[in-house]
């Protein structure tokens, strides 16, 4: 399944006095999908075929897409907030909410801010901030650049440092998705300067033993820009928590049905209880041991913080699951 079938009620709210653009797509139960660094509400497209099943609520976060750009710097709980009162401008006391990259991280803050508004947790090619085991080099410095935005030859050249994963290298669909190179509205450079300086800021280390959300956990075995350790370290430190690993896939499994990353999230929030969930039961938990072992196994990268960030995973190491409850 590829491309948005679902019809659209686009809608503009006025939060903290700022516009914010926010899509509604089908009915059911409300799915909040919070997206990654500088990507607005038309990226999710090849995902939503997954999830007519669901209501399924985006919003372009402040300064990306058609919302308005805050003019101070700002923490990644302030998208958490704007989330919040996105759920509540539609009426939704409670959503499952799926984070990708930069939107797991917030939706790791809504989850710890307010979680009575969350239900499950999917938490997609995503990290914990400080800690947190850095990409390629290459990679990241590829995708810090808004330029990949605003034109198309820096978007090819975006994507070559980035080097695909292999099943994204032999994707049709990545390729009709890069052939087109943007969707919908650029990120502002004052918006996509603020989004990077909250994320740097971020380190859910020390609070992630805390949710106790039923969350599962999707990484790509080839994901250079966030590896496949990340999805160890927040599997391993939340209470209630799985990882799920598509191999060969890295980080743009959402954009391509052939991953089976869309099935897995679509099955997993639409079981009656997680637990009776294929995608749950299929994934596994994840062990100190096991944690320690992917995190030393991930490739080497040139990223000055890995070694801040290993300081930090020893400042808070990881201690024996609990285990967590809810559904």
């Amino acid at each position: 399944m590829s491309g948005e079938t679902m019809t659209v009620n686009e809608q503009y709210l006025d939060i903290s006095g700022r516009q914010v653009r926010v899509h509604v797509h089908g009915e059911g139960p409300p799915l909040l999908l919070i997206n990654g660094l500088g990507a607005n509400v038309a990226m999710w497209g090849p995902l939503l075929p997954h999830l007519e099943a669901f209501q399924v609520i985006t919003f372009d976060a402040p300064g990306v897409g058609r919302s308005q750009a805050p003019y101070m710097p700002y923490s990644l709980s302030y998208i958490a907030n704007v989330a919040s009162e996105v759920l509540d401008a539609l009426g939704h006391e409670s959503a499952d909410v799926l984070g990708y990259s930069l939107g797991g991280a917030v939706a790791q803050q809504l989850a710890r801010q307010a979680p009575e508004r969350v239900r499950r947790l999917a938490l997609v090619s995503t990290t914990c901030g400080a800690g947190a085991v850095p990409g390629s080099m290459l990679a990241l410095m590829a995708v810090m650049t808004p330029a990949r935005h605003h034109s198309k030859v820096a978007y090819r050249a975006t994507m070559k440092l980035v080097n695909l994963a292999p099943e994204e290298k032999n994707s049709i669909a990545l390729k009709e998705l890069m052939a087109d190179w943007h969707h919908g509205a650029a990120p502002t450079l004052r918006g996509y300067t603020l989004q990077m300086m909250a994320m740097s800021r971020f380190n859910s280390l020390p609070w992630l033993p805390t949710v106790a959300h039923p969350t599962l956990v999707l990484s790509g075995s080839g994901d250079r820009i966030i590896p496949m350790a990340n999805g160890a370290i927040l599997a391993g430190y939340l209470p209630n928590a799985r990882l799920r690993i598509f191999e060969g896939w890295g980080h743009y499994m959402l954009h391509d049905a052939a991953s089976g990353a869309g099935d897995a999230i679509a099955e997993f929030f639409g079981a009656d209880h997680h637990d009776e969930s294929s995608a749950w039961t299929e994934a596994q938990v994840v062990t100190p041991e096991q944690m320690a072992g992917m995190v030393r196994s991930a490739p080497w990268s040139a990223y000055p913080y890995q070694y801040t960030n290993a300081l930090v995973r020893w400042r808070y190491p990881l201690k024996k699951k609990r285990g967590g409850h809810g559904r």
